[in-house]
């Protein structure tokens, strides 16, 4: 079976010096509110939500900027050999959450050399937005540094977003786009109708082997909750066939801190594997994924 991968922010972690956390005090500062709000313990989708709503009446600030903002933060990020490594892999479905197009500039592009090559060319949300590097794709499911528009970032479009794929998997998706309608998902697995042909990232969660990683899958994800429970509803109930593995890696020190996480993922049938954190911090920790990925067959 074919493979894809899904990776989250965490690789850039392990040589930057630049986090998430940095990101989300400059978001504080540029919109004037890190004295007017406490960000502790408050999942990002909410946080984001109460940056915008007590800035906005404030300062008029639209909420375009709050987006333009976060992608000229995340250009100040540089690839690291995990890029390199990651694409050495040859695996031709690559899905990240990352905004930034570092695998891209890894293989000789820019960030504005970057075009989306999805058969439809959404704006807001990121169901089919590719970048395309020889024979593979880079899905940017949570929007990308060259669309502002499209970074996923509060409560409000994530709602949406799951909104968006429910139909496409659920319902299918007729006059919602002008370039093409779509059937639904589950029914062309059910007919097999969807051999060999991916329009979305949505496809590989049902037909790809997919493993996991550098991503801490909160449950604010809730899209990607919602995706991995429709798949082991469908699997349990059989619904239609569904015959891939989808693998999850994690530090192993981490193993009693994440056990609500890991028995939510045995009920979804996902496979977690515990992966140990040496001296050489994480970025010997991603290598030894990226070698067990490649020991797949």
């Amino acid at each position: 079976m074919a493979k894809a991968l899904l990776v989250g922010n965490d690789i850039n972690n392990a040589t930057s010096s630049y986090s998430w956390n940095d990101l989300i005090d400059g978001l504080l500062a540029y919109s004037k509110m890190n004295k007017a709000i406490q960000n502790k313990n408050k999942p990002f989708p909410f946080l984001y939500e109460e940056i915008y709503l007590k800035s906005y009446p404030l300062y008029q600030t639209h909420e375009n900027k709050f987006k333009k903002y976060i992608a000229s933060e995340t250009r100040k990020l540089e690839a690291n050999e995990l890029h390199a490594q990651i694409l050495d892999l040859g695996i031709n479905d690559i899905l990240t959450t990352n905004y930034d197009s570092l695998f891209e500039c890894t293989a000789g592009l820019t960030y504005k050399d970057c075009m989306n090559q999805g058969i439809i060319k959404e704006n807001l949300y990121s169901m089919f937005r590719h970048h395309i590097i020889g024979k593979q794709k880079i899905w940017h499911i949570h929007g990308s540094e060259n669309n502002p528009q499209s970074i996923t970032l509060g409560y409000e479009h994530y709602s949406g977003y799951l909104q968006q794929m429910r139909s496409y998997v659920t319902i299918g998706m007729k006059g919602i786009y002008t370039q093409k309608d779509f059937l639904p998902l589950r029914r062309k697995l059910k007919e097999q109708q969807h051999v060999g042909k991916h329009e979305s990232w949505i496809d590989l969660f049902f037909t790809h082997d997919l493993f996991i990683f550098g991503l801490n899958l909160d449950f604010v994800e809730m899209h990607l909750w919602w995706l991995l429970n429709y798949r082991a509803r469908a699997r349990m109930e059989k619904r239609f066939p569904v015959n891939n593995t989808i693998r999850y890696f994690y530090p192993e020190h981490l193993k009693e801190l994440s056990l609500h996480k890991l028995q939510m993922f045995e009920s979804l049938h996902v496979e977690v594997i515990p992966v140990k954190v040496t001296a050489s911090g994480k970025l010997g920790y991603y290598k030894k994924i990226i070698r067990k990925i490649e020991g797949y067959k």
